[in-house]
């Protein structure tokens, strides 16, 4: 084989050889996305828990194909998520926040919350630069929000065989929370995994240039 040739086996033994500039370089990208997400502000997150469950008394079991109950179990459960993120809701809750002083809006509430479910649990987060702030919004929507249900069920958008408890309030959050912190991390090690690679590539082209020089002499 000509020494001019390309090589894709040398071009590899290359890259082996430098994967120190590689792992370098995704290290610095990984640290990066971890003082990035440091050097903003802290964000404090405020969590009211709502513990659900099915009344088995009151369950339609029969008739109802066996495949299907479980189906059933979880969209009744679901009705919990519905209240809260229900116009009504969300309309009455920046209104009330406006009588404490907080002022926000529909997309501010989606943005910074969270509703989650673990098994009976459903947990409604929300995060600020505030932590007050947070124990407030998220204590107020659930409140606003347990009503909703009773109303909800009293009306029959809610199965009458869903129980739902008092939500349990949040307390003020005392350490903030970074969020993404995993995965800005992640995505500075590509990033510097891929400018590691583009680094080798381009100390490979120059010492192919220089065998080629000292060949052509």
């Amino acid at each position: 084989m000509n020494e001019n040739e390309f090589s894709p086996l040398d071009r590899f033994n290359y890259l082996v050889k430098l994967w120190w500039v590689i792992a370098l370089a995704t290290l610095i990208g990984g640290a990066l996305g971890f003082i990035f997400t440091h050097i903003h502000h802290p964000i404090y997150e405020a969590t009211a828990t709502f513990f659900v469950t099915i009344d088995t008394d009151l369950f339609p079991f029969h008739d109802v194909r066996e495949d299907l109950i479980q189906y059933n179990e979880d969209m009744a459960l679901g009705t919990t998520e519905g209240a809260l993120r229900s116009v009504e809701v969300r309309d009455a809750l920046i209104s009330q926040l406006q009588t404490l002083g907080i002022s926000l809006n529909a997309y501010d509430l989606l943005r910074n919350s969270t509703i989650e479910r673990r098994h009976d649990i459903w947990e409604l987060r929300y995060r600020s630069e505030d932590p007050l702030t947070a124990q407030i919004v998220v204590n107020t929507w659930a409140k606003i929000g347990y009503q909703a249900m009773l109303s909800w069920q009293s009306t029959g958008k809610a199965p009458a065989y869903v129980i739902f408890q008092p939500p349990t309030e949040s307390l003020i959050p005392q350490d903030p929370v970074y969020y993404q912190r995993n995965n800005l991390m992640l995505a500075g090690g590509l990033i510097g995994f891929t400018v590691g690679i583009i680094l080798s590539s381009t100390i490979i082209q120059k010492a192919y240039q220089s065998k080629s020089e000292i060949a052509e002499k």
